[in-house]
């Protein structure tokens, strides 16, 4: 995009209004915290001036898209936003070819079938049944009897790194190394170097594992991955380590970054805990009700098409940085009543936290289900649970967004 052309676009932007103009011009959605409760109220002030307008990206300028209804043309428009484009740009370097950065449509559905093994296989199936409770009590035995632990740090960050890990079958001694990786990974653009060095060393682990597999399978899904065929297609040992690069952070991450949101926003409402603690059928509408009210993704970076486009009636010129705000469409008061409100018996379910059309993540079952046995393990471990410092414990960033610490009393488990 030309110089002049960026200053034409800076100077089209009207006045908010309720929000305060200076912090919506000044907002950067790559650079800024935007802690708690500010990145809604800026997101507000944005989809007032319309369901599509521009802020600014890595001091960039950007448009980004808030309102339900355009944000959810522009996840089906693979036309004027080919979702390969991010991320060939972003971390394919480091992660590999894999059916997320695949531009043909045919190519993308064949080895989408070939790698969602990972999501819909007979080892996830197994494994929910049995070890996602399993493996969260390891984790939840260490926090009950203390006086304050950290969810973040010593939960919610770990858990979905252990399930990743046991899922595909890698060695365990390897888990405390994944979220490191994962991290590096999805900065790659940022700093190619670690990116670079977390690809090679993942590596390292996973080779040995997939030539075993193919010697002699297991109840895993890196077996399912080796014995896949679509039409005739099998995966070759490189686009394993691809997909399984592919699913470490984005299934880690976000995974985690939900958890840390679930649990901020049972803690900061009074008396939701409890409620959860007292009656575990409302656990899966608390489930949903988080990861509308606080989006692990809140917002998505995408690239606008090649050539100028249109899209409800905003002219975005060819190559642009495109922001789809999850959060802000989740948010919309033309989809949900009283959207602002955490309200766990929410009947709504037009989330828009997993995307939508042929990127939408296939990974969303398992997240829930993760997410769902992890605090009715944790309401089991701390029923009385306590946040001990909301303002510190509200959520960060708006591209992966969670808290970054969670501090909260123990006293009281079992």
């Amino acid at each position: 995009m030309s110089q002049g052309r960026v200053k034409n676009l800076m100077k089209s932007v009207p006045d908010p209004g309720s929000v305060s103009s200076l912090l919506l011009d000044k907002a950067d959605f790559a650079l800024d915290a935007m802690p708690g409760q500010q990145l809604h109220e800026i997101l507000h002030g944005y989809r007032e001036r319309g369901p599509v307008t521009l802020t600014r990206f890595l001091t960039l300028p950007a448009f980004i898209i808030t309102g339900h209804a355009a944000l959810l043309d522009a996840f089906r428009d693979t036309e004027r936003f080919p979702p390969h484009r991010m991320y060939q740009a972003s971390f394919e370097g480091a992660i590999g070819k894999s059916f997320i950065s695949m531009e043909d449509p045919v190519q993308h559905r064949i080895y989408r079938k070939l790698a969602t093994p990972a999501f819909r296989s007979r080892a996830v199936a197994s494994y929910e049944a049995e070890g996602l409770g399993k493996l969260a009590a390891e984790l939840a035995d260490n926090l009950a009897g203390r006086e304050s632990v950290d969810l973040v740090a010593e939960y919610a960050a770990r858990f979905p790194y252990r399930v990743i890990s046991r899922l595909l079958g890698l060695p365990q001694e390897q888990e405390d190394a994944f979220h490191e990786w994962a991290i590096a990974l999805l900065r790659f653009r940022d700093d190619p170097v670690a990116g670079a060095r977390a690809k090679e060393e993942l590596t390292e682990v996973l080779a040995p594992v997939v030539e075993a597999r193919r010697l002699e399978p297991r109840d895993d899904v890196i077996s399912e991955l080796v014995e896949a065929r679509v039409e005739g297609k099998a995966l070759t040992d490189d686009e394993i380590y691809s997909h399984v690069r592919l699913l470490l952070p984005t299934g880690g991450e976000t995974t985690h970054g939900s958890l840390a949101n679930l649990f901020y926003a049972l803690l900061c409402h009074e008396g939701a805990w409890q409620a959860l603690e007292s009656d575990r059928t409302l656990i899966p509408g608390a489930v949903e009700e988080s990861l509308r009210w606080e989006s692990p993704i809140a917002v998505l970076p995408r690239m606008s098409s090649s050539i100028d486009i249109t899209f409800h009636g905003v002219e975005i010129p060819a190559d642009s940085w495109v922001l789809f705000a999850m959060a802000g469409a989740n948010r919309d008061p033309k989809i949900f009543d009283h959207a602002d409100r955490f309200e766990i018996g929410r009947d709504n379910q037009e989330s828009l936290s997993f995307g939508r059309g042929i990127k939408a993540c296939p990974g969303s079952h398992l997240a829930k289900k993760n997410m769902a046995v992890a605090l009715n393990t944790l309401l089991d471990r701390l029923p009385r649970a306590r946040l001990l410092d909301p303002e510190r414990s509200a959520p960060q960033r708006s591209v992966l967004r969670c808290p970054e610490v969670l501090n909260v009393s123990a006293e009281g488990g079992a």
